[in-house]
C-alpha cells in the first residue's frame, strides 16, 4: 500500500504502524494510559498528525551533536 504523505495531514492507527514502526497496540496503550503520540479523535475514529508524530520522534531521538 502506497501513501502519499505529500498530500496528508493525518493517518490512522495502521498507517502509523506500516510508515513509523509503531505499533497499533503500543498507540492504544497510550492513549488509555494519556501519554504518547498526541492524537485526536473523530467519532470513533482515531486520527495522528504527521506534523506531532515528527515533532515528537525528533524531540525524543538522541543525537551525536
Amino acid at each position: 500500500m502506497s501513501i502519499d504523505l505529500d498530500k496528508r495531514k493525518f493517518l490512522n492507527e495502521k498507517e502509523v504502524e506500516q510508515i513509523y514502526g509503531i505499533k497499533a497496540n503500543t498507540l492504544r496503550r497510550q492513549r488509555w494510559g494519556d501519554y504518547g503520540l498526541p492524537f485526536h479523535k473523530l467519532g470513533n475514529t482515531v486520527l495522528y498528525s504527521i506534523e506531532d508524530i515528527d515533532k515528537m520522534l525528533k524531540r525524543t531521538t538522541p543525537t551525536n551533536a
